[in-house]
């Protein structure tokens, strides 16, 4: 005998969830990507979300720095330098910036989905360039366009990370067609600004970034015993190629420098790596304090800026991230460096082949990013710095996908 209910039944209404933990988490993030413009504000702003993020689940928070240890194993290193540094009071302050930075990234990351992640990153990104568009500047000497960012190499930086943003959303199968449609949008824009920006190191890695991404796809289509053998064929020649680039490297930034006009500085990094060498010998272990090297007022760093012509005394470093970091925390503090990045690296590579997943596949390609700039520059691991957020982020989204997939 069929029932029949008595009351019509009720129309069907569209609701949407809004939940606190995500708007911290984007709030946060938007406050990291515009700290050129918002400055000392922007800093605040994802200081105090964080804050609030981890506030509201604190109990759970204290389990994800137990959980995530190695990973926090880092700042409190860098915090006990302060002990040896040459200017404790500063090691301090900034170990403990450092250290909130860090939590809050694994909170962000234990907060959202990794999907989610990506197209915050998305959005916020897409926003940064169309404010560089309307409101950024324009050098005068060069026309180089320095975006909202105040420099050209910034303003490539994150238009380069853009564009790998965008391809990996273009590439996404599970996404609607408009949706990849203003990606692909998104993607022109960020190649124009790239080019508009006249920066060549970035323009240098977009290629082999993207070339890692169609490989990624390609790597998908194999078996696990075919996946082995063109990674390990891809570690080597890269290998090769990093041993070439380091053996000619005179020979090539003086082909660079006559090619494209740059600054005689470029030239002089190998000068830079062999002092950073002499200097981590002399406290080969624990070096002289984390950020206690480019302070006004010490001696090395002065004839340093002097020699080099860096006349704001800011912004210099000895553009390579190991030896730069050896150089204030030792050859110890590097060794925890390496394990978070090249570990996000070895955890997102992992993940992705084994979920296929558009969110994967892009964390890695953004990771693979650093390490690659990670040799002539020093892109992370200081505070209120998004790529060392999104390094560690992926790190912690890596491992979270691979416990879920066993």
């Amino acid at each position: 005998m069929s029932s029949v209910s008595l009351h019509p039944p009720r129309p069907q209404l569209d609701v949407i969830t809004i939940k606190p933990d995500m708007i911290l988490a984007v709030v946060a993030l938007g406050g990291l990507l515009f700290v050129p413009v918002l400055r000392s504000a922007g800093a605040l702003i994802f200081l105090a979300c964080g804050s609030a993020l981890v506030a509201r689940r604190l109990q759970f928070h204290i389990q994800l720095s137990l959980k995530y240890w190695y990973i926090l194993a880092l700042p409190i290193f860098c915090l006990l330098s302060s002990v040896w540094s040459e200017y404790p009071a500063l090691t301090f302050r900034f170990s403990l910036q450092l250290m909130a930075t860090v939590g809050i990234a694994i909170s962000i990351a234990s907060a959202v989905s990794a999907r989610v992640f990506c197209q915050t990153l998305f959005a916020l990104f897409s926003l940064a360039m169309l404010a560089s568009i309307l409101f950024g500047d324009v050098r005068n000497d060069t026309g180089a366009w320095l975006g909202i960012y105040g420099s050209k190499n910034a303003l490539a930086g994150a238009a380069a990370t853009y564009v790998i943003i965008c391809a990996a959303q273009v590439l996404d199968g599970s996404a609607s067609s408009r949706y990849r449609l203003l990606a692909g949008a998104g993607l022109m824009v960020g190649i124009v600004l790239l080019l508009l920006a006249q920066s060549l190191s970035a323009l240098l890695i977009v290629p082999p970034s993207l070339l890692i991404l169609f490989l990624l796809l390609a790597l998908y289509r194999l078996s696990p015993l075919q996946q082995v053998t063109v990674m390990i064929f891809a570690a080597l020649a890269s290998i090769f190629m990093m041993l070439l680039i380091v053996i000619f490297s005179d020979a090539l930034f003086a082909m660079m420098l006559e090619t494209t006009g740059k600054d005689v500085t470029l030239t002089g990094r190998t000068e830079l790596w062999r002092i950073a060498v002499d200097l981590i010998a002399e406290r080969p272990f624990f070096g002289m304090g984390y950020q206690a090297f480019w302070v006004k007022g010490h001696g090395a760093a002065e004839v340093l800026w002097y020699t080099f012509g860096i006349e704001s005394r800011s912004g210099f470093n000895f553009h390579n991230t190991y030896l730069s970091n050896a150089v204030e925390i030792g050859l110890a503090g590097v060794a925890l460096q390496i394990i978070i990045l090249y570990g996000a690296a070895i955890a997102a590579l992992i993940w992705a082949l084994r979920t296929r997943s558009a969110e994967a596949s892009l964390l890695f390609i953004l990771v693979m990013m650093v390490v690659m700039v990670s040799f002539v520059e020093v892109p992370i691991f200081f505070q209120f710095s998004l790529r060392s957020v999104i390094v560690i982020c992926a790190f912690v989204f890596a491992l979270r996908g691979l416990s879920n997939a066993r």
